[in-house]
């Protein structure tokens, strides 16, 4: 019974622990540099799809490879933008919060990840209904809840942006699915530049 209680005890002191951890890490300056790659990519993606001398399947490549672009800057950004605050700190790379971090965000990433090229292949395989319209929400809600999720031991900015993803890509898939450029820069672009703004002021770049 005693070790049993003292095991509570020292999970709740580690909580109490990580807590600053968590909250001095955040890097606003990550979420101005994702939303403003969000933008660039909707650009790029707006300008191949407009090209009426691509072929409709070297365009979709084209496309799904900006967009995997604009996901490795925002990474990127995260990453080194974090770990810059870490080191400033003293702090380890690796840490019980990140891999709570990992552990959390991965579901809907793979998630995310399964949908979508499912409704790539559909369309590649030329069978009906075409369902490439559900790609942006289907990442909004995912991110969202990611988001939200890491929110749970995060700052509470990162929970409200999940809650506007969530319900953003709910709302697109029901009426905005076939004009998704406003929504996705609305989204991906608006909520993590109004976000990153937020947090670098509240908690430093």
């Amino acid at each position: 019974m005693d070790s049993e209680r003292a095991g509570k005890e020292l999970a709740i002191i580690r909580q109490l622990m990580e807590r600053p951890v968590r909250y001095s890490t955040t890097s606003g300056l990550s979420g101005v540099l994702a939303g403003a790659a969000a933008l660039a990519g909707l650009a790029l993606d707006w300008r191949i799809s407009c090209r009426r001398d691509l072929d409709p399947h070297a365009a979709m490549w084209l496309c799904m490879a900006v967009w995997g672009g604009v996901f490795a800057v925002a990474f990127a950004g995260v990453t080194i933008l974090t770990r810059l605050r870490e080191r400033r700190r003293n702090m380890p790379f690796w840490s019980p919060v990140k891999r709570r971090i990992l552990r959390t965000i991965g579901p809907p990433f793979v998630a995310g990840v399964g949908l979508t090229g499912a409704i790539v292949y559909r369309w590649y395989a030329g069978q009906e209904p075409n369902q490439w319209g559900l790609i942006p929400s289907i990442w909004m809600v995912c991110h969202g809840l990611a988001c939200w999720q890491v929110g749970e031991f995060s700052i509470r900015e990162l929970r409200a942006m999940g809650a506007a993803f969530i319900l953003t890509g709910l709302v697109a898939a029901a009426w905005w699915q076939f004009d998704p450029y406003w929504t996705v820069g609305l989204s991906f672009g608006g909520y993590h530049l109004l976000y990153g703004a937020v947090v670098w002021r509240r908690y430093g770049g």
